[in-house]
């Protein structure tokens, strides 16, 4: 079926008239419905076709109409994109942020729109589901995961409009994207490990979404291999912030038998950890060592540069869109996507004094 287009806004046609796509169609001697699989981007249409139909709606300021599309193809050209984190958490977050990027990327790619919708306060992730779960003006719906997910589970997968999880979509059917937590973490703890490092402190969240619970999974895995467990009193908690990720290692390093290296669960918190040994006055790496995760931007440019698991945030985003569209088109869902992790292994890591 082709999309049928009006036209919106002021376009140099004679007489001051606004183009159709009837006036494209004459005007680059085609059908008005070779127009249409232009303005799709359907196949069957020659590369010079296409460009001299390209070079007339240039040339005529023609603009697709969304009113004129969703009267056509009953859609809305619009994806719901849910953040259960509230508006300052999320855009102080560049890992976030990358995945926003690739979702619109792809949207982009598909003349679509992103609507997004967040949470009211820090433990209200619940609101952000309410308002996704009452609109009817969605397509389809890409979801960051926690663990608030899984309450909302059922009702996501029994809206008409179909969802994609950015996560772990456990014990439910919605499809799911998410990197490969458990591996990059697996690594990350058997460099700590190969350094000569044994007592690693840990830094994760509360509540801690499964993505945590799989890079916790895989350093057990990895101290395992080395005949060793993970001292339960090793393990911290924060929220993802620098503040949280400063307080808990200050807890930590406070112990009377720290640990030698501590792994934050994410970028953020690791740069928080380096804080707290600055203001210590232990020396990175000689006191301590320091792996996060994410490799954001802020990752290289902390002094010493910080040794990470880097994981695509904006792979993450993209190919979420691309099987969320996949699912639109009517394309058989693939099983749950793993993308790779890599160690990035930077100044933050050492051997450990004393033998760790």
């Amino acid at each position: 079926m082709f999309y049928t287009w009006a036209s919106e806004g002021p376009a140099p046609m004679a007489g001051g008239s606004m183009p159709t796509i009837d006036e494209i169609a004459r005007l680059a001697h085609v059908s008005p419905a070779t127009v249409s699989k232009v303005l799709n981007n359907r196949p069957y249409v020659s590369s010079a076709t296409r460009a001299r139909i390209e070079r007339v709606i240039a040339e005529t300021g023609f603009v697709p109409s969304q009113r004129a599309r969703w009267l056509s193809t009953r859609r809305s050209f619009i994806l719901g994109l849910l953040v259960p984190y509230t508006s300052d958490q999320l855009f102080a977050d560049p890992h976030l942020l990358e995945i926003m990027r690739g979702i619109e990327a792809e949207a982009n790619t598909r003349e679509y729109n992103l609507l997004l919708s967040t949470a009211r306060a820090p433990i209200d992730a619940a609101s952000a589901f309410t308002r996704l779960l009452r609109s009817d003006v969605i397509d389809g719906a890409i979801v960051v995961e926690t663990l608030d997910v899984q309450p909302f589970a059922a009702a996501l997968a029994q809206q008409p409009a179909p969802c994609v999880v950015i996560g772990y979509a456990r014990d439910s059917d919605i499809p799911a994207v998410h990197a490969d937590d458990y591996g990059g973490a697996l690594a990350a703890t058997r460099h700590l490990l190969a350094l000569g490092h044994r007592r690693v402190g840990a830094i994760s969240s509360s509540p801690r979404p499964y993505a945590l619970d799989e890079r916790l999974r895989g350093m057990r895995a990895a101290l395992g291999e080395a005949g060793l467990a993970l001292d339960e009193a090793l393990l911290a908690t924060g929220d993802f912030s620098p503040e949280s990720g400063e307080a808990a290692a200050h807890g930590l390093l406070g112990l009377p038998d720290p640990p030698s290296a501590i792994f934050a669960f994410n970028d953020r918190m690791a740069s928080g950890v380096a804080r707290a040994a600055w203001t210590r006055g232990l020396s990175v790496p000689d006191d301590l060592s320091i792996v996060g995760f994410d490799d954001i931007a802020l990752a290289s440019m902390l002094t010493p540069p910080l040794t990470t698991v880097r994981q695509p945030g904006y792979g993450l985003g993209q190919a979420a869109a691309a099987l969320l569209f996949g699912l639109l088109d009517g394309v058989a869902v693939p099983p749950p996507a793993t993308l790779a992790t890599e160690l990035i292994v930077r100044g933050t890591t050492g051997p450990p004094k004393g033998g760790g």
